[in-house]
């Protein structure tokens, strides 16, 4: 593994030389110690194709330093899976000279146009000099039902997979059977972004399963099997079957729903045991409780 102003490459994560992964590790923030997140370059006959652009322009940088070489007879594509603060914020390194389209769901342009979006991005400028350059870039190319980028010896398929939030696609290329999950499939555990996304996040994992995938690239995990998107979404039906059982015999308290998995005696302990290594346990067990609460809303809703 070969690192690059806090940006590495990780060949390992792909078994072919057009795939590159690349990961930002955040051991230095004291919020996000041990959080890491991948983003991805492929590299077909007519495109480089940049999906995810990490956390800031420096970030961006560093990935393309990398690769440049082979971008001199190939147009530079930049995808964005969604626009969570981990997966865009390196998007103005893609303007002005290093200009190219940038392309993501219809949904972004609405979450970038929102106060909550702005307020974030200052708040972590605030405490953060590593976000100081940061400015929110949208899309510049949109769809809602899919889109497809044909690079000639590679066809890259980007899919809408809503649940972890309504804007969220992820990327399919089926001449390697090889599934860019992102934040849909997460290792150990995926996170549903509120009740009303329960039945999407659902869906998606069903519609990703179907895909067939021979391996799956999730962006916090390290993971390459395909089983995890299985894994996923057996154990969010896991929550949906303890929480129909508790509601056949009454309805709780919005007060016992936000106590999130006590609720239904599902500990996080069952779901990640304590000897699993390299997990935030801290993050994940906050996304037990919330994805318990999503669940338990959407079936009382």
């Amino acid at each position: 593994m070969t690192s690059q102003e806090g940006v590495f490459f990780v060949p390992a994560m792909s078994t072919d030389k057009r795939v590159r992964v690349f990961r930002r590790t955040l051991d230095t923030m004291e919020d996000f110690s041990g959080m890491e997140v991948d983003a991805y370059v492929i590299i077909t006959e007519r495109y480089m194709v940049v999906l995810d652009t990490m956390l800031c322009p420096e970030d961006a940088a560093a990935l393309m330093q990398v690769v440049q070489n082979e971008l001199a007879s190939r147009t530079l594509l930049v995808v964005n899976s969604h626009v969570d603060w981990d997966h865009f914020w390196g998007n103005s390194y893609f303007t002005l000279e290093h200009a190219a389209p940038i392309i993501a769901h219809e949904h972004s342009l609405i979450r970038l146009q929102s106060d909550e979006a702005s307020k974030e991005l200052a708040n972590y400028q605030q405490r953060y000099p590593l976000f100081r350059s940061v400015v929110l870039v949208p899309p510049t190319i949109t769809f809602t039902h899919g889109l497809t980028i044909h690079g000639g010896d590679l066809t890259i398929e980007l899919i809408p997979a809503p649940g972890h939030h309504l804007d969220h696609s992820a990327a399919w290329i089926p001449q390697l059977r090889l599934l860019l999950a992102f934040d849909a499939v997460e290792r150990p555990l995926p996170i549903i972004e509120n009740a009303t996304a329960v039945p999407l996040m659902f869906a998606t994992l069903e519609r990703l399963i179907a895909l067939q995938p021979e391996r799956v690239l999730c962006s916090h995990g390290k993971t390459t099997s395909p089983e995890q998107v299985r894994e996923n979404l057996v154990y969010l039906r896991e929550i949906e079957r303890r929480c129909r059982a508790l509601l056949s015999t009454r309805h709780p308290t919005d007060a016992e729903i936000e106590q999130g998995a006590p609720l239904i005696d599902y500990p996080f302990e069952d779901v990640v045991p304590a000897a699993t290594e390299d997990v935030d346990r801290k993050f994940y067990a906050w996304a037990h409780d919330n994805n318990v609460r999503c669940l338990m809303r959407w079936l009382i809703s």
